[in-house]
Parts: structure tokens; sequence; C-alpha cells
């Protein structure tokens, strides 16, 4: 893909997607890591506070983008995808359960860079001048 269909993407746009992608990353290699080398699992790279950490980064960059451009083009379906993947970690923090967490981080990955990619969507779809 040319590097001018994404000429108009902010900076922080860019790191919107890549704190969400290696939030999904990060969710899905954990299991298989476990299964590999169990000693890691201690580490700080896989502890509650690094989930945390990129979870509230990826909700807080996401919420920020998404609601500039919904302000601009008044189209909610990348904010329900958002709400949706905030509902997943809530509902995975109540349910607690280790074993199926990555399920949780899977879905929640899926949400977030489908709020992007339908705000991606919406923005090059616009004939707004987008600044």
């Amino acid at each position: 893909m040319s590097k001018q269909k994404y000429k108009h993407l902010l900076p922080a746009e860019k790191l919107g997607v890549f704190l969400s992608l290696l939030c999904a990353i990060h969710c899905l290699t954990l299991p298989i890591i476990l299964f590999i080398a169990p000693y890691l699992a201690s580490s700080f790279a896989f502890s509650v506070e690094m989930e945390w950490i990129l979870v509230v980064l990826s909700f807080g960059m996401a919420l920020l983008l998404l609601w500039q451009d919904f302000r601009k083009h008044r189209k909610p379906l990348p904010l329900y995808f958002l709400a949706m993947a905030v509902l997943i970690k809530v509902l995975d923090a109540l349910v607690g359960m280790k074993s199926i967490e990555w399920i949780f981080g899977l879905l929640l990955g899926v949400f977030i860079t489908l709020a992007y990619w339908y705000n991606y969507k919406h923005k090059t779809a616009c004939t707004c001048k987008i600044k």
C-alpha cells in the first residue's frame, strides 16, 4: 500500500493502532509463552501491572481519537465497538478465570481494531477536510 493512502493519519492515530495491536499480541502470546516457559510468567512483561498499563493506554488513546473524529463526522459505530471492548475488559475482570483470559484478550483486540477500522473508513469516505 502506498504512503499516499495513509498520509492523513495523525501520528497519535498510528500510536493508538500500534498500542491496540501490541495489546492483542500480548494477550495472544501469553498462553503460548506460559506453556513454553513457565518461569517467564512472573516477569514484568506479563504481569498484571503491564496488562493494565496496556489496556489503559489503548482505551485512552482510542477514546481520544475516536471521540475527536466522532465530533467531526457524527458516525457512532467506532465508539460502539470501543464500548464493546470496554465491556469485554470489565467482564474479564469480573470473571477472573485465568484459563479463558486469552479469549477476552483476543476479543478486546478485535473490537478495538474494528473501531479503528470503521473510523478510518469514515474518514476516507468523508468529503470534509481533515486537519
